[in-house]
């Protein structure tokens, strides 16, 4: 018996559209002289990108990078989960192997996962490792600002310098609250800068001023997750005991 049109036609599409299915998305490599590579992005090795065009692997410099399209790995992803759960072991577990293969990447989730390092690493107490990948954060991503700052707050908490640590998140924080629409990697900076301020500020007993920051947070600035989610668990904890915002 002949197959019938329908079933002859619902074949061919099944053929035409499965390949294509399973085509996986290509990144995208922009020079500054215009040309474009697309293929698999590998990582990022002796300052050039490694960029896989069908069997063959290339190296572009990161000189002559204008711009690069690569979705960020599940594994960073994933790394943010650990760390928004306060599993700081299981976020290290994801994002050494990742930022090894992909720091210096000029894309917002690499320079993120490079940052998000050396706040692993103090977490931990590993201050030597903290200031190791500080530092190799700074030469790989020397325009990152307030995000460069942020680290250098962090490793003064972690010292103990909470002079030193206010006067680096004290621009940031008044720059957050000149903010009306926050967005970017400044954005997840500013986030960051108000929860790590309101616990310096709880800790002193200025209770007030660290509540309106924690509420910052989870009203305006929930760009980090890992902020947002420390933020709403303080000022929950604080309205408890019946602080006001002054």
């Amino acid at each position: 018996m002949k197959a019938s049109i329908p079933r002859l036609w619902f074949v061919a599409a099944a053929l035409l559209v499965t390949p294509f299915s399973l085509i996986k998305a290509q990144d995208v490599v922009v020079q500054k002289d215009g040309q474009r590579r697309e293929g698999e992005i590998t990582g990022v090795k002796a300052d050039a990108i490694r960029i896989k065009i069908g069997p063959v692997e290339t190296a572009v410099q990161l000189a002559n990078v204008q711009s690069v399209e690569k979705v960020a790995p599940a594994d960073f992803d994933a790394a943010n989960e650990f760390w928004r759960a306060g599993n700081a072991a299981g976020a290290l577990a994801k994002l050494e192997p990742l930022t090894q293969k992909f720091s210096g990447l000029p894309a917002p989730w690499a320079e993120r996962a490079t940052s998000l390092l050396p706040e692993l690493y103090i977490s931990q107490g590993r201050a030597a490792d903290a200031e190791t990948a500080f530092k190799n954060f700074q030469k790989l991503y020397p325009g990152a600002g307030s995000s460069s700052e942020l680290l250098l707050a962090r490793l003064a908490i972690a010292k103990k310098d909470f002079v030193t640590a206010r006067a680096k998140l004290a621009p940031i924080v008044e720059a957050a609250k000149q903010t009306k629409l926050p967005a970017g990697t400044d954005a997840v900076a500013m986030s960051q800068a108000l929860c790590l301020l309101a616990e310096i500020q709880e800790a002193d007993g200025e209770k007030s001023e660290a509540l309106g920051n924690y509420l910052l947070v989870t009203t305006l600035f929930k760009n980090d997750p890992s902020s947002a989610t420390r933020a709403a668990t303080r000022a929950e904890a604080l309205e408890k005991e019946k602080i006001i915002v002054p």
